[in-house]
This record gives structure tokens, C-alpha cells and sequence, in this order.
């Protein structure tokens, strides 16, 4: 039997996790003799198939699938923009998730429109994708247009980033130096959602920014997006960069990055005055897990600041298991 016939039966299997696993791989196979089967399962019982579903309907580029998608959201047309807006930001809220994401156990009755937050962004986010028509190109289009106020200038970006726009990528490297800081410091965030690979060296050059906000916001774009080219200038600024937020935040990066490179800076750092960032050192050494910051971190046991020797102890413990 072909690959693409074993999948799309799948997708009509009793057990909810192979549909799951058949509407990833249909996905990546981008398959579009998929297209109608998967959203068929778009009114599924369990929210994992729908979301899966939804993501690799994105993935194909359906867009055939765009009323289905929109009812999940359950809007009226007029108000499909901000729905998709609102949802693409969410993060769940106060709202319970009905079952855990890694089983697909069970599920309840689906509702009008969807009762699922993830279900909805990842419809949100798709629609964005295969409909720019419905929210990125006006959001687009306020970036563009001459004496706008800065508020839905900023809105606009932080919009852009919420949906990971990429289309908006050029427009926000360019913004990375535009006057108002704030315009700056959002940008850098938008670019690190989008995890935009081509903005890494604009977000290098954002490490000297005069506003430490948006040096803050160039590193955890910086960490998101994860290219080798951050690193150096990530230890550069965590060895000397004057603000407390900015060297703390960049160690935190340096534990991300999973390199031993990052080591050293680390163990300098705990050296640090401010105790913020001595915790935060301790912390990244104990994610990078190189034995060679043991005999360092056991002298912190002894920090005049409880929450760095906790830090100390705890990342001394993720070392030696």
C-alpha cells in the first residue's frame, strides 16, 4: 500500500493518536489530496486531532480550508481581523486544557466555534498565512502609511509578530533603527517570534542600543532565533554591558545555547555584584551541564545571597545527576 493511501486512512483510524500522527505526516508531505479529509476532522471530538489537523492544512497552503478555519474561531465576518489577532496572541488564560498534550486520552463534545485556545491561535495563525488578505496586509499597510501614531505603529508591529508574519521581516529589520525606541524594542520582539534568520546581525548591532529595553529584547530575539553569530556578541554583552536586566537576561541566553563556549562568560558572572545575575549564571551552567563548572559552583554554596546559593546547589545537582 503507498505511503499517501496508509496516511489518509489513518486519518479515519478509531485511535485518535494515529489520526494525530497521519495529519502531521500529510502535513509535511504536503499532500493535497488531504486537504478535504482534514478538514472533515476539524469537527473531531479531540482537540489534539484538531489542532493537528489545522497545522497541516497550513502546511499544505489550503486555501480551500479558510471558512472552516474561520468558524473555529466563531466570528462574524466583519470581525475575523481582530478574532485573528486576539487568538494568534493567546496564551491560554485561565482557560483548562481537556486533556494533556502529549496523550491524546479523550474529549467531549466540540462546541460552535472551538472551545480550545491552541486549536484557535493555530487556526488563527494559519489563516494569517494562506488569507495575508485578512490580517497581515492591513497591519502591513498601517506600517506604511505616513504620520501614523506611534501607538498603531507599535500595535502593528507587535501584531505582526503575534501572527510571525514573515512577510513583515524587511519592514521590521529596517524599523530596528527607527527613532522611538519603543518602535525598536518591539521590532526586536516581532523578529524573534518570527525567528527571522536574516535579522541576526540587525539584532547584533541592537546589543549597543542607548535603551537597555531594547537590548533586553535583542537578546531573547537573539535566543529565540539560536544562530552560532549570537554568541560572542551574547558573552560580549553579558561581560560588559553597565545594566543589571541586560547582563542578567544574557545569561540566561548563554544557558540556552548548549555551547561551551558559553562556559567561561558564566563563570565570570558569577562573580557578578548583582546577585540577579549570579543566579542566573548558576542557572545556565547548571542547563549546559559541563563538568567543568562544578569546582566553581560549589563556592557559591557559600553566597551571601540565599536565592544564588539555591541557584548554585540546584544547578551543581543537574551536573553530577
Amino acid at each position: 500500500m503507498e505511503k499517501l493511501e496508509i496516511l489518509l486512512k489513518g486519518l479515519s483510524d478509531e485511535n485518535p493518536n494515529v489520526k494525530r500522527a497521519s495529519t502531521v505526516a500529510l502535513g509535511e508531505l504536503g499532500a493535497k489530496e488531504a486537504i478535504n479529509p482534514l478538514i472533515k476532522l476539524l469537527g473531531d471530538k479531540h482537540w489534539q486531532v484538531r489542532e493537528s489537523a489545522v497545522n497541516a492544512l497550513g502546511k499544505i497552503g489550503a486555501d480551500d480550508a479558510a471558512e472552516s478555519l474561520v468558524k473555529l474561531l466563531n466570528v462574524e465576518k466583519g470581525d475575523i481581523r481582530k478574532a485573528i489577532l486576539d487568538e494568534a496572541s493567546s496564551k491560554g488564560g485561565e482557560e483548562k486544557k481537556a486533556e494533556p498534550k502529549t496523550a491524546v486520552l479523550g474529549g467531549g463534545e466540540k462546541k460552535k466555534g472551538d472551545e480550545n485556545w491552541e486549536v484557535r491561535k493555530a487556526a488563527a495563525l494559519v489563516l494569517s498565512n494562506i488569507k495575508p488578505e485578512l490580517a497581515v496586509e492591513p497591519l502591513l499597510k498601517m506600517m506604511t502609511m505616513e504620520n501614523v501614531n506611534i501607538n498603531i505603529r507599535i500595535a502593528s508591529i507587535v501584531g505582526l509578530g503575534n501572527l510571525m508574519a514573515s512577510q513583515a521581516e524587511d519592514m521590521l529589520i529596517s524599523a530596528l533603527s527607527d527613532e522611538n525606541w519603543e518602535v525598536r524594542k518591539a521590532s526586536a520582539t516581532a523578529l524573534g517570534k518570527i525567528k527571522s534568520a536574516k535579522s541576526v546581525q540587525p539584532l547584533i548591532n541592537t546589543l549597543s542600543d542607548a535603551k537597555f529595553p531594547v537590548r533586553i529584547e535583542a537578546i531573547i530575539a537573539l535566543n529565540h532565533i539560536k544562530s552560532p553569530d549570537s554568541l560572542q556578541p551574547m558573552i560580549n554583552t553579558i561581560l560588559k554591558d553597565e545594566n543589571i536586566d541586560v547582563r542578567k537576561t544574557a545569561a540566561i541566553a548563554l544557558g540556552n545555547t548548549k555551547s561551551e563556549e558559553a562556559v567561561e562568560p558564566l563563570l565570570k558572572s558569577l562573580e557578578d555584584r548583582n546577585w540577579q545575575v549570579r543566579k542566573a549564571a548558576a542557572t545556565s551552567l547548571g542547563n549546559l551541564k559541563f563538568e567543568s563548572a562544578i569546582g566553581h559552583l560549589i563556592k557559591y554554596f557559600a553566597d551571601e545571597n540565599e536565592e544564588v546559593r539555591a541557584a548554585a546547589s540546584m544547578a551543581y545537582m543537574r551536573i553530577v545527576g
